[in-house]
């Protein structure tokens, strides 16, 4: 145990002062689903704020969005000091340009609500603190990776998991109502009725 912890503590370290310098190729964000109203949807930029968009689901009307928009275009930003994992979940962070003159990059962190059991990915201006590190596959699927199982008593640490709890769901932040990509927070689904079991997809445009 002695021999895992300064490892574990060593590799956060990296990530947090990683500088993600490589940027990829554009891509959609397509999602898969059991849920046939959801399955194929891609993702768009909504605003929700100043200079701030949601990840909603480009085909889907709601409140805030009657109308179908047009997909978003993301990139990935990786570091080039970091050595590619072996199972090819190259830590990284997904960035857009939000369409102005002249355009503002942007970066995607979760935004936690104390008050129920998921986190609502949002893109903010510049590449911050909070912004979240995340990782696509050798499928291209987007995940999350996590170091510490949490699911044992006491929790234990040193294997890295890609964790894929992805849904979409209605969302309320700052008075916009869509229905948007969401991260559960736990394996549980989200207890906002109606919510659908996605994976998210990269493809290259």
């Amino acid at each position: 145990m002695k021999l895992i912890l300064p490892t574990i503590t060593l590799a956060l370290s990296a990530l947090t002062s990683a500088q993600y310098d490589v940027e990829s190729k554009s891509f959609r964000l397509i999602l898969s689903s059991k849920d046939t109203k959801v399955n194929g949807q891609t993702l768009s930029a909504c605003h929700t704020g100043a200079a701030i968009e949601s990840l909603c689901l480009s085909g889907t009307p709601s409140t805030s969005k009657p109308d179908p928009i047009a997909a978003a275009t993301f990139r990935f930003n990786t570091s080039s000091n970091i050595e590619t994992p072996a199972d090819g979940n190259v830590p990284g962070i997904l960035t857009y340009k939000l369409n102005a003159s002249p355009p503002i990059p942007s970066s995607l962190e979760f935004f936690y609500d104390p008050t129920t059991n998921y986190a609502l990915p949002l893109l903010f201006p510049g590449q911050g603190a909070d912004t979240q590190t995340l990782a696509f596959d050798k499928k291209n699927l987007l995940n999350v990776q996590g170091y510490v199982n949490y699911k044992t008593s006491p929790p234990t640490a040193g294997n890295t998991t890609a964790y894929y709890r992805w849904y979409s769901c209605s969302t309320y932040f700052s008075g916009y109502q869509y229905v948007n990509l969401v991260w559960a927070l736990g394996d549980a689904k989200p207890e906002t009725p109606g919510c659908a079991k996605v994976d998210v997809k990269r493809v290259f445009i």
